[in-house]
């Protein structure tokens, strides 16, 4: 196991954090993001989103009519807050 490894590299979340804010500073030209998803049904409650180069899948849990097999959309929302 590195040195490193499992740590957070706080000297670069402060350096992308300060470019973030300079860039702001200069208005909104340039600073604007899109994202965009393309969401298929596989079956029942289970559906595949496609994002960039990543493809996710989402479920509902069995007591909810769907299979289980993946994180729920409100899973994925409570992972998103702390990301």
């Amino acid at each position: 196991m590195s040195k490193n490894e499992g740590r957070i590299d706080r000297a670069m979340f402060r350096q992308v954090h300060k470019e973030q804010q300079e860039k702001a500073k200069q208005g909104p030209e340039g600073y604007t993001t899109t994202t965009r998803a393309v969401i298929r049904l596989i079956e029942g409650q289970l559906k595949e989103a496609r994002i960039g180069e990543y493809t996710i899948q989402c479920d509902e849990a069995k007591s909810r009519k769907g299979g289980g097999t993946a994180p729920s959309p409100l899973q994925y929302f409570v992972a998103a807050t702390g990301f």
